[in-house]
């Protein structure tokens, strides 16, 4: 029954996707035949070397092409050869006029420092991609995905106050369920089981239909000491691949037999997968941590640190678990 439990959760894990959170952590830009486009923009650039809008279209090819060194190169000097533009605030009711030359150029400005933030995520350089961010917000606040990107961002690289800080100025706006689950996270990663509990619950309740957010509600309610609230999960389908993990959460198992069938299940339709390697050492730290092995757990959320993608929601996770570890 065991070993059932332990494939059962690790193929779980295989299918699971957090790419509900957009942003380039998990975007894969696709890889296709250009032609001569960037020839064309770098003669552009040669006619015009003061354009700052060429070295940005130029940067976004690069950026397609996944060549993110010639990107930031071009982004940087887009940003250098831009007009300082005047902030929203300062602009006032002219920044609804859209013919206006200071409304057009702060949108541009705000353009590129959020796109130069999506190549620097990218590069795995998260304080240079906030500074940017911020940058952006304080030119103008009013994009509630900004704040989301930023909120993320610094929940994945450990600024989890900020982070909630973040989630709150945009939820103060509307309610919505990746917000939820993004502030939700950033709770959790801090060890605020009663606020990631309350987050997760809304936004499994916006979306019965997303198995992660009832397994995120699960591990919060767990870890707050809690028996799991069975009017929370009535909208989960007895199907979902969801219910195996959230039974394992609870159950103890050899722990010998339960790792392997967990690797081995994680690992079943894609040998060999950095990904799948990941979410696997990720979970059974967890379940270590919930059967009190701490001496265990360290080295399975060492390795999902080291192998998950980096700025991932899962290598978010394993830094955030490892923080609280005794030392050993």
């Amino acid at each position: 029954m065991a070993a059932t439990i332990a494939v059962a959760v690790g193929g779980f894990l295989l299918a699971q996707r957090l790419a509900l959170i957009p942003g380039p952590w998990t975007a894969k830009p696709g890889i296709g035949y250009l032609g001569n486009v960037d020839s064309a923009y770098t003669a552009a650039i040669d006619a015009d070397p003061a354009d700052y809008m060429t070295y940005y279209r130029r940067g976004t090819l690069y950026q397609k092409q996944r060549q993110f060194d010639l990107a930031l190169t071009d982004f940087n000097q887009a940003v250098k050869l831009s007009p300082i533009p005047v902030s929203l605030e300062t602009l006032g009711e002219q920044a609804k006029n859209s013919l206006s030359r200071d409304t057009h150029t702060l949108g541009l400005v705000f353009l590129l420092h959020t796109t130069r933030a999506e190549v620097l995520q990218q590069m795995n350089r998260p304080g240079e991609a906030l500074a940017d961010l911020d940058q952006a917000i304080a030119l103008d606040p009013r994009g509630s995905e900004v704040f989301f990107s930023r909120g993320l961002l610094r929940a994945v690289s450990g600024h989890y106050d900020t982070a909630i800080a973040d989630f709150d100025v945009i939820l103060a706006r509307r309610s919505d369920m990746t917000w939820h689950f993004g502030r939700g996270l950033a709770a959790y990663f801090k060890g605020d089981w009663k606020s990631a509990t309350a987050d997760f619950q809304r936004a499994a309740q916006m979306n019965p239909r997303e198995d992660s957010y009832f397994v995120w509600l699960a591990k919060a309610q767990l870890r707050g000491g809690t028996a799991l609230h069975a009017e929370d999960f009535s909208a989960l389908d007895r199907g979902s691949g969801a219910w195996p993990v959230i039974a394992a959460l609870m159950e103890d198992h050899n722990a010998e037999q339960f790792i392997l069938g967990v690797r081995a299940g994680a690992g079943y339709a894609n040998p060999g997968s950095r990904d799948s390697k990941c979410k696997a050492a990720l979970f059974l730290g967890e379940w270590l941590t919930f059967r009190k092995a701490s001496v265990g757990a360290r080295a399975l959320f060492t390795e999902a640190q080291a192998t998950c993608r980096p700025l991932s929601i899962e290598q978010g996770a394993a830094t955030a678990e490892l923080r609280r570890l005794p030392a050993s």
